[in-house]
């Protein structure tokens, strides 16, 4: 579990939803986590995160962002 110091999230603006949904974007664009158990990292459904990702221009399938749910590569 990941505790955030109440400073540290006022420093940023944003609240722990927001936050979540950040870093489940960056670790879906690193490649580190499936578009699936991102959105559940997120803690919103699974198409409401790929419409997030859509609405930010993100790929939803590609080369540099794609990994299956076993967490391999899908090149």
């Amino acid at each position: 579990m990941l505790v955030l110091e109440d400073d540290f999230v006022k420093a940023f603006d944003l609240s722990e939803p927001e936050i979540k949904l950040e870093l489940a974007i960056l670790l879906f664009q690193k490649r580190k986590v499936s578009s699936r158990k991102a959105a559940s990292l997120a803690g919103i459904k699974f198409l409401k995160f790929w419409e997030e990702l859509s609405n930010r221009g993100i790929d939803l399938i590609s080369e540099k962002t794609y990994i299956n749910e076993s967490g391999q590569n899908n090149f």
